[in-house]
């Protein structure tokens, strides 16, 4: 009666070994396969921050020459009328004089 439990127990251990034989291979497959799924989606998640970075680094560009342009210009317009530049900044001062001393 003893054999009889024997061979049961034998092939209950058994199947418990190969489901743990099976599961650690799956868990090794998916962790493998899990590592490529994230390596592929740091790879895109990198390729997509280099393009915004270019992106900004050409608005940014473009920014700083359109502010030059404005600078130039404005020069140019200095050059052009210093009297009448000279009158609008005192006109301007005072009225922010004005407008400041009106806030108190």
């Amino acid at each position: 009666m003893a054999e009889n439990n024997e061979e049961p127990m034998d092939a209950l251990r058994n199947e418990l070994t190969n489901l743990r034989d099976q599961v650690e291979t799956l868990v090794k497959s998916l962790g493998e396969s899990g590592s490529a799924v994230s390596s592929d989606l740091i790879a895109k998640l990198e390729n997509e921050l280099e393009h915004y970075r270019k992106m900004a680094t050409d608005k940014m560009h473009q920014m700083y020459e359109a502010g030059s342009a404005g600078v130039e210009s404005m020069g140019e317009h200095v050059r052009k009328h210093p009297l009448t530049c000279v009158a609008v900044a005192f006109g301007a001062g005072c009225v922010l004089s004005w407008l400041f001393r009106q806030a108190r």
